[in-house]
């Protein structure tokens, strides 16, 4: 019955339902009360005629359930070779590899040897093949996906269910590779220039050139992969020859030689290994390897890992081999989200976009980019693609592209600061000024109706121009401290002991505790306290909140709240943010509390987007700071009359079912006696 509901594609107890609810559903044909087992044929015909299932989706899935049952007689590595080999040999032969006579698998061998005479494809593995039941499935699956090339990638779709996971191991996200192939502009280049040539120097599986290739008709195309593994390459070979590549042709090699110099487009995935054995020089030294290779006009688009843009030394090896690398070859960087390597979720990964020639001078700038703290999404994709392809293009006019995630630095900055390369900025949305306007007119006339005569104090309108705003980290923002010099000053919470925390609000003589739970919103405030006397006797050097401080914390989740009161615990992890004499032209405590309330990690990340003394702030001029404080005043008090009401109406109707269930008390009519 689970394999049930994953042929179907519903949740386990839709199985059972149906077996309760319809008479028609196939019985068990053996096993027991516990574990029964269905006919998988009878199950998919009645899928498919109660119409819960196409025909040729349920094929192709009946197969690889299969396959999946029976080939765990074999290796995973080389069940993935002899499907794809069949594959290959049915592509060559345009025949049924299972014909039903004896000798089969001897007549396979002839048929391979006579395709594959020097054994670049399949020959081998057909050599070895010793399970006579594997020709027939590869028809069958075939026939559900209608073309070799389609089951050919059928295959590559469920290696990891098949069990070879170390091949599925280092596959990107659908959005991501999108993003490559837009980038790349492989079809642009083949429309200007009639052909292109694309290269993969650690092609892996292919499943990057793969994508890239998909290109129209009319568009002939030049393939050349690079796969250091023998097995990787014969299977990215076979891979290419089922697929139709229309005039164009495909290479694949073992060593890189002087492939790279050929190509007019470039796209690569950087070889995985884990932090504790990468070394960043050694993986710009990679990329300056590529960046070498390049000719005039040819485009590199490279997946590295995000400590290639991260904070460095600018006169270690590493920083000297960055600035290199910005200086000869770099056109853009952009930080990625985390997850977007599915297998593996704690690695975070950028992408450089590399160009040995611009089309126009704007020397000394490269773009940078930084979506880390959203999911990457279809719009984000366009988004980045137009602002990194328009960027440097003959006939650009810097003036009057907007651009939305992309930011022009200069390179002079970059390389000799030792911070990260990436900037951040809050979250720019690809959403027009105007409709934004548009959108905020419509709140404010909700606001209105809900609370008649009382307006706004600020409202949002387009700017005429717009230069963003000076931005610092949080780092530099509270450096200076002995001079005063600082803007903030950070202050670490306290580890609280257990047993002195009580939830118990109403206590005399005690201080209220303000954590992660607080911060976040899952616990009220004032609903933890600390005895003062016990408080001081056990932590006589912590320090307490003052009126107009900020708590922060990272953890489970970035948030920040005013604490308008002061003379509070803060609870570590948790921590407090203190604007000085010098900040308050800068910031307010709504006003930075709002600047720091920002998404924590894209969801399918498992690590927070960067450090705390990592977020950029921007420095608002002093006219917008004093009116965006302002705003947030006006909608603190309207947000806590909102709450209060809310607690008034619950409390209200809760009183009156009881009564009346109780029979204590009635309803009268207002203005009746």
């Amino acid at each position: 019955m689970p394999e049930i509901k994953e042929l179907a594609k519903v949740q386990r107890p839709v199985v059972s339902t149906w077996r309760r609810r319809y008479p028609d559903f196939p019985q068990p044909v053996t096993g027991d009360h516990a574990h029964p087992l269905f006919d998988a044929v009878a199950v998919a015909d009645w899928l498919v005629t109660t119409g819960r299932a196409s025909r040729r989706e349920i094929d192709g899935e009946l197969r690889l359930h299969a396959l999946k049952q029976l080939g765990g007689q074999l290796p995973p590595r080389a069940l993935i070779a002899s499907l794809t080999s069949l594959i290959a040999l049915r592509h060559h032969t345009d025949d049924e590899l299972d014909d039903g006579r004896p000798g089969q698998l001897r007549r396979l061998r002839h048929l391979a040897a006579d395709c594959d005479p020097t054994d670049e494809l399949l020959r081998s593995e057909i050599d070895t093949l010793r399970v006579d039941w594997l020709p027939g499935i590869v028809d069958e699956l075939i026939e559900a996906a209608y073309s070799p090339a389609g089951a050919f990638e059928r295959i590559m779709e469920v290696r990891g269910r098949l069990g070879a996971t170390e091949l599925a191991a280092d596959r990107l996200d659908p959005l991501l590779v999108d993003l490559i192939a837009k980038l790349a502009g492989a079809a642009s280049y083949a429309d200007l220039h009639g052909t292109v040539t694309i290269c993969d120097p650690y092609a892996g599986c292919g499943d990057l050139l793969l994508a890239i290739s998909a290109l129209r008709d009319d568009q002939p195309m030049e393939l050349t992969a690079c796969c250091s593994d023998p097995y990787l390459a014969r299977l990215t070979a076979r891979r290419l020859a089922v697929r139709d590549l229309h005039e164009g042709s495909f290479t694949v090699r073992t060593t890189r030689g002087t492939i790279l110099q050929a190509a007019h487009v470039i796209i690569t995935q950087l070889p995985y290994l884990p932090g504790e054995e990468r070394s960043v020089a050694e993986t710009l030294d990679l990329m300056s390897e590529l960046s070498a290779d390049l000719r005039t006009g040819a485009t590199a688009v490279v997946v590295a890992p995000a400590d290639t843009i991260g904070a460095l030394n600018p006169h270690s090896q590493a920083g000297r081999l960055r600035a290199d690398l910005l200086k000869n070859a770099t056109k853009a960087i952009i930080r990625l989200p985390g997850g977007l390597v599915p297998f593996r979720p704690g690695y975070e990964a950028a992408v450089w976009v590399l160009n040995a020639y611009y089309g126009t001078d704007l020397p000394g700038l490269i773009l940078s980019a930084d979506v880390s703290d959203q999911p990457l999404t279809e719009a984000i994709v366009d988004a980045l693609a137009t602002d990194i392809r328009t960027w440097r293009e003959p006939g650009f006019d810097p003036d009057a592209h907007r651009r939305n995630y992309a930011v022009q630095l200069p390179i002079a900055a970059l390389v000799t600061s030792p911070r990260t390369l990436s900037p951040r900025y809050l979250t720019m949305s690809d959403q027009p000024a105007f409709e934004r306007v548009a959108r905020s007119l419509e709140l404010e006339g909700a606001l209105q109706k809900a609370r008649p005569g009382k307006a706004l104090s600020a409202h949002l309108e387009t700017r005429l121009t717009t230069p963003r705003p000076r931005t610092e980290t949080l780092a530099q923002l509270t450096k200076g401290a002995r001079d005063r010099a600082n803007l903030l000053s950070l202050h670490n919470g306290t580890r609280l002991f257990r047993e002195l925390v009580r939830h118990d609000p109403g206590r005399a003589r005690s201080y209220p505790v303000i954590g992660s739970p607080e911060v976040c919103g899952d616990s009220p405030r004032g609903s933890r306290v600390v005895d003062r006397l016990e408080f001081e006797k056990r932590h006589p050097k912590a320090r307490r909140t003052l009126p107009g401080d900020v708590v922060i914390t990272t953890a489970p989740e970035p948030a920040a709240l005013v604490d308008h009161d002061g003379y509070s615990v803060v609870e570590f992890p948790a921590r407090v943010l203190r604007i000085t004499q010098l900040g308050r032209e800068h910031f307010t405590p709504r006003v930075l509390a709002v600047l720091l309330t920002r998404p924590g990690r894209a969801p399918k990340a498992i690590r927070p987007v960067q450090r705390l003394d990592e977020l950029w702030l921007p420095l608002l001029p002093s006219d917008d700071l004093w009116r965006l404080d302002q705003m947030l005043a006006d909608l603190d008090e309207r947000r806590r009359l909102a709450v209060a009401e809310l607690e008034a109406l619950d409390e209200l109707s809760r009183l009156a079912a009881t009564g009346l269930t109780d029979g204590t008390l009635t309803l009268t009519d207002h203005g009746k006696t």
